[in-house]
């Protein structure tokens, strides 16, 4: 199967900009880094974050084999609203950060930051995340962050609208699209335990409001966590975190159902969040400190629709088993200059307990996905 690839709808003069921005960055970080230490001076109360990290993506809408396949072939006429399956994003990052004192013996920091992710050829799946944040440290042993951030647009894929149906019946005019909105309230308590043995407890509450034709979806989701930070050597820490997710979606559509009156979907569910992490501090390399970090993440999601597996045939009985595996390589080139190298891998394998709908629920939401990329990050303290 020969599918559509970024390469044909990629110009060489922008892989050449993105190429001269990198050998910028790199050159400039060579040569702060070769620059003398200077004496301590007293600390600088703002520090300004800037990155730029860019991913190729070979699977940007996460579709399965069977959907990459009718893309291929032209099928579906009204499905797709992408010119290829992968895509290059561009991600830039800005972030500033203020410190100063509540408490006088007690850091604070109270940071912004925005961050779009851009789609080189697919700009329909641009988005961006705006973000506010507070910490507060009570000894060098504890402290807390509290957090809001907000995705104002967010799509995903188009679909078959069933009310379209019921107008234009299985025509091009049935798909429309499907995105969200989120915000996103929350933080973390931490405190460090023995020698050096690091807990948090983290939740977050998620407000998901989706467009006009797919306002059933819209949820309230709560999310609970534990983590645990262990070093088992100088050189070596890992990780080990568990996550509860509890997601009440509003199940009807206001503008013909009511919740008495309507037969879904429901796509509430729980699910359970098992992450496990690994950091390996490696030798210097010409004098510059670098690290490895390789991280495994297993999801599983129970979804528990009331409605028959005939009457809601994508959630009745549906279970996914979602994979991820994270590689990230960081060396810093200088005090405030870093440099990172990564790759994700991400794979969902849903099935359902309504046989019936087997393969209808794998064919819709079974993917793998693969991530590649490279960020700079570059800090300023005044």
């Amino acid at each position: 199967m020969k599918y559509i690839k970024l390469n044909s709808y990629f110009f060489a003069h922008k892989i050449g900009l993105l190429l001269l921005a990198i050998l910028f960055f790199l050159s400039a970080g060579d040569t702060l880094a070769q620059k003398k230490v200077k004496k301590k001076k007293k600390a600088k109360p703002f520090e300004l974050k800037v990155g730029l990290a860019t991913t190729y993506d070979d699977n940007i809408l996460k579709y399965s084999d069977k959907y990459l396949e009718r893309f291929m072939n032209g099928e579906d006429e009204g499905r797709f609203h992408i010119n290829t399956y992968d895509d290059l994003i561009v991600n830039p990052l800005l972030e500033l950060e203020y410190t100063f004192r509540i408490f006088k013996k007690h850091k604070s920091e109270l940071s912004a930051s925005y961050s779009p992710k851009l789609y080189t050829v697919n700009s329909i799946k641009n988005w961006d995340i705006r973000s506010i944040e507070f910490r507060q440290y009570f000894a060098k042993r504890a402290n807390f962050k509290i957090s809001y951030s907000y995705i104002p647009y967010f799509y995903v894929r188009h679909f078959r609208d069933d009310n379209w149906i019921n107008v234009y019946g299985y025509t091009s005019e049935a798909f429309q699209p499907y995105s969200f909105s989120k915000d996103n309230y929350g933080g973390w308590v931490e405190n460090t335990f023995f020698k050096n043995t690091k807990i948090r407890f983290t939740f977050y509450y998620s407000i998901y409001y989706h467009n006009q034709h797919y306002t059933e979806y819209d949820s309230k989701n709560f999310l609970y966590g534990i983590k645990f930070y262990q070093p088992l050597h100088p050189k070596v820490r890992i990780e080990l975190a568990y996550q509860f997710i509890t997601s009440d979606a509003k199940g009807y559509d206001a503008s013909i159902n009511t919740p008495e009156t309507t037969l879904g979907p429901d796509a509430t569910y729980v699910e359970d969040i098992f992450n496990l992490k690994l950091l390996w501090y490696l030798p210097k390399l010409k004098k510059r400190s670098n690290h490895l970090d390789i991280s495994f993440a297993f999801m599983k999601r129970y979804y528990s629709s009331q409605y028959s597996a005939l009457v809601d045939p994508l959630h009745a009985g549906r279970v996914d088993n979602n994979y991820r595996m994270y590689f990230t390589y960081k060396i810093s080139l200088s005090s405030s200059f870093k440099l990172y190298a990564y790759y994700n891998w991400l794979m969902r394998d849903s099935h359902t307990k309504a046989k019936i709908n087997s393969s209808y629920v794998s064919d819709e939401k079974d993917y793998n996905q693969n991530q590649v990329g490279l960020k700079v990050m570059y800090n300023f303290k005044f």
